[in-house]
């Protein structure tokens, strides 16, 4: 499994580096790999997503700088920003019996591994997809599956930042809150991107059974 850490892109800038390592894939001349990154600031809706669940206007969100972008994954609408840990798994599910479901539940199991490391317990939501803590979501899950290998991801809410979910309903889920890992840790739990990055990436290699190169 190749790990490829991009730090801090653009939207645009990392949904090209997915779609040029999703091609190289599905020709064959690359291998799985992670791709690891922060988003500048950006709202996304998914394909069962709509810009009702936004609770300003779009041109407001404009007017502050925040892209907003209709994208091609499951899901509905969530935000990425500096702090947030996304990942990008880009990896050939014929090798993994074409298990949609079984994929998506090894990536929830990499974020409850992560959480649990850091001694926070991160549980599933029966008919929700992606990770809770408590009735807070932690991490928001959404891909695309295309020629039998995937693009997009998970999310994961390191640090606390609240200001770009006060602008639409997270996954449109309006009975839930939202948290962050720096709000659940506790006051004698050290931590920073970078251990985060290594203990997902640990889950990763040890769940999926793939050497991380």
């Amino acid at each position: 499994m190749i790990i490829v850490d991009l730090g801090r892109v653009s939207y645009d800038e990392g949904l090209f580096r997915q779609k040029k390592t999703h091609n190289e894939r599905v020709a064959g001349r690359t291998g799985d790999t992670v791709i690891l990154l922060e988003h500048d600031p950006v709202i996304t809706i998914g394909k069962s997503g709509g810009e009702e669940d936004l609770l300003v206007p779009k041109e407001n969100i404009f007017e502050r700088g925040i892209d907003v972008r209709s994208v091609n994954r499951g899901g509905k609408i969530t935000c990425h920003y500096p702090g947030q840990l996304v990942v990008y798994p880009i990896i050939d599910l014929s090798g993994y019996e074409n298990d949609i479901h079984a994929f998506v539940y090894n990536l929830e199991e990499v974020i409850i591994r992560t959480l649990a490391d850091f001694k926070v317990m991160g549980e599933r939501i029966s008919g929700l997809r992606g990770i809770f803590v408590g009735n807070n979501k932690i991490a928001a899950i959404g891909i695309e599956v295309r020629k039998a290998v995937t693009m997009h991801g998970f999310a994961f809410n390191v640090v606390e930042d609240c200001s770009l979910y006060s602008l639409f309903i997270p996954c449109g889920i309006r009975d839930k809150g939202i948290t962050f890992l720096e709000s659940c840790v506790g006051p004698d739990t050290e931590f920073d991107m970078g251990m985060v990055k290594e203990r997902v990436l640990h889950h990763f290699s040890d769940i999926f059974q793939e050497d991380i190169k």
